[in-house]
């Protein structure tokens, strides 16, 4: 009875905390355990579990903060038939910092989600992420026609991030 009540007022407090991402406070008898309340606070993700976003372009285009972000897990399916090969251009890391939810945005140093972007265009060419103000790119940004590629995007200050390629593979 007291955890649950507990967990309701965190939620109050909380407001950015969703489903999945219900606290765990280790209860000392009459009172929950301080050290254990305050780890379950610091270790709340403040994103949803999960995000999908299409994009129909056809040519390149620059990406909107919210198609990239706003969940621990980001899926962008780039739909668009293509004629030749295109850029997805990252938003400016500024712009994406706005778009974060409003808990994370006055400090974002250091938070990290996953981008999975996925190439399932009909027509045989290649997408490729390109930077913008405040990105700094690792690994290879490229994704073939039916393949997807997982990035991890870092907020490194209040005005840059990274974008690291760690692994790719076959859409079907």
């Amino acid at each position: 009875m007291r955890k649950t009540i507990l967990a309701k007022l965190l939620g109050f407090l909380f407001p950015e905390i969703g489903a999945g991402n219900t606290p765990n406070v280790p209860d000392n008898g009459a009172l929950p355990d301080q050290i254990g309340l305050v780890n379950a606070i610091l270790g709340m993700n403040p994103f949803q579990e999960t995000g999908y976003n299409a994009a129909t372009n056809t040519t390149g285009f620059t990406a909107a903060p919210q198609q990239i972000s706003g969940a621990a897990q980001n899926f962008l399916n780039l739909t668009g038939t293509l004629g030749a090969a295109a850029n997805m251009q990252l938003p400016t890391v500024a712009a994406l910092i706005a778009a974060l939810p409003s808990v994370v945005q006055n400090n974002p140093v250091g938070l990290s989600f996953q981008l999975r972007v996925i190439n399932s265009s009909s027509g045989a060419f290649a997408w490729t992420t390109t930077t913008n103000t405040g990105w700094t790119l690792a690994g290879t940004m490229s994704m073939a026609q039916n393949t997807w590629r997982d990035f991890i995007i870092t907020i490194t200050s209040a005005t840059t991030a990274t974008i690291q390629s760690v692994g790719t593979g076959t859409q079907s």
